[in-house]
């Protein structure tokens, strides 16, 4: 089988890691697993292949010269980059399919979902019995900066749940300026280029949304064939958490056994990050706050704790292996997203290694967080807030969400339990292709 995805390890977010990790699960399972990626970040004058191996991997890197200066100018270079990464990503997975080194085509993401569907249809038509199987990782079949969030002139968030239609567009445009006002314009021509994604999205065999509320939400759109909508949810790597866990402390002004709370993400709006300060001054909560990541609200954080008499500690981005040490250690894990999360790896992740999470109810979040079982789930800021007191001050139910966090990573999300559905899905999807391809 062919795992083509859009980005891979080492760096990569959610999507290459997730790819990663159920290649490696596949791969147990005794398939012959390729991948196949894009790689953007090297000068070349052409198209070329370079041929390695990650952690035992196959992958093939497909090098992507760079698009031309007229097309950066006018702010479609990433557009041309895309379209010409799907075509050559397809070329390459109906290569493999007529040698016979294919039957399962996976497209990870929007450009390899493309490529799969292309490179399945031309080989069966050649012959070749290969089905395609896409996995949609947000909401880019229902919105052309796959987030449906847009942010005004004022800071504040603009939800659009219904960016299929222009008008949304046309009322974000009066209300902005500036570089905004044109980003906005263009939106209409993204959502042109999504279509055409979309439309090789519906004509693969199978579409794998990662959460319920995902797959739900594709349903309603009318996009794609209900009858090929599945959920299946990525997976964490049991093993590779452990051995992350027993790595070396990675903070120098925390120490394994002080009491902190952590947040781990963006500070940006979507991800609810200025809920944090009211939220611990309104449970009156005065442990050290621990915040890694990165985002334009980091220095309103800031003022805003001091203002509090609040202890945050700002970190940049950490590495893996030290987050899920700190989310081990943590007394509490915020999550107090604010935006339809498709399926938090912060959240997956944070099960996996024991953590006692917080977490506001919003998109896929419910398929992770089993209230009072796997964590606290708070349905709005006032029970937020409570959830902060009642996990930092309650042992016992510090204890009985930490344990059920990771029973539940391990009965719904470890790497045996979720490779096991995707092969039973590919050779149902096998199965139901017609006998004689034509």
């Amino acid at each position: 089988m062919v795992l083509i995805t859009d980005v891979f390890p080492p760096k990569s977010g959610g999507s290459g890691w997730s790819t990663f990790y159920l290649g490696k699960a596949l791969a147990e399972r005794g398939h012959t697993v390729r991948v196949l990626r894009p790689a953007y970040d090297e000068p070349v004058f052409r198209p070329s292949i370079r041929t390695e191996t990650y952690d035992g991997l196959h992958v093939e890197r497909m090098l992507m010269p760079p698009a031309p200066r007229w097309a950066e100018k006018v702010g479609i270079s990433s557009a041309l980059q895309e379209r010409t990464a799907r075509r050559l990503l397809a070329s390459r997975a109906y290569k493999l399919a007529m040698a016979g080194n294919a039957d399962i085509l996976h497209g990870q993401h929007k450009v390899s979902a493309g490529a799969a569907s292309i490179a399945a249809q031309k080989a069966r038509t050649h012959g070749a019995r290969v089905a395609s199987v896409a996995t949609v990782r947000d909401y880019w079949p229902l919105c052309p900066v796959s987030t449906r969030l847009f942010t005004m002139r004022n800071g504040s968030g603009f939800e659009c749940r219904n960016c299929h239609r222009f008008l949304p567009y046309l009322r974000a445009v009066t209300r902005s300026s500036g570089l905004a006002s044109l980003q906005m314009a263009l939106a209409p021509l993204r959502w042109l280029s999504t279509l055409a994604s979309i439309r090789l999205l519906a004509r693969c065999d199978s579409t794998i949304a990662v959460s319920r509320y995902v797959r739900d939400e594709l349903a309603m759109s009318g996009r794609l064939d209900g009858t090929k909508l599945y959920s299946i949810p990525n997976l964490v790597h049991l093993p590779s958490v452990e051995r992350a866990l027993a790595t070396e402390w990675p903070l120098n002004d925390i120490s394994l056994h002080d009491s902190f709370a952590l947040f781990v993400g963006k500070f940006e709006p979507n991800k609810g990050v200025d809920l944090l300060a009211r939220a611990l001054k309104q449970a009156c909560v005065t442990l050290p706050v621990v915040l890694a990541g990165d985002g334009p609200l980091r220095a309103q954080l800031a003022r805003e704790a001091a203002a509090l008499g609040l202890d945050f500690r700002f970190y940049d981005w950490l590495d893996n292996d030290p987050i899920l040490r700190l989310m081990q250690a943590a007394r509490v894990l915020l999550f107090p997203s604010a935006w339809q999360e498709p399926l938090s790896r912060v959240l997956l992740e944070g099960c996996a290694a024991g953590a006692a999470i917080l977490a506001l109810n919003t998109g896929g979040t419910a398929d992770i967080i089993a209230h009072g079982e796997s964590g606290w789930l708070a349905a709005d800021q006032a029970e937020f807030a409570e959830g902060v007191r009642r996990v930092v001050e309650d042992d016992t139910l510090n204890l009985r969400i930490r344990a059920g966090a990771r029973r539940r990573a391990e009965t719904v999300f470890s790497a045996p339990v979720v490779s096991a559905e995707i092969e039973a899905l590919y050779a149902s999807v096998l199965e139901d292709l017609p006998g004689d391809a034509t």
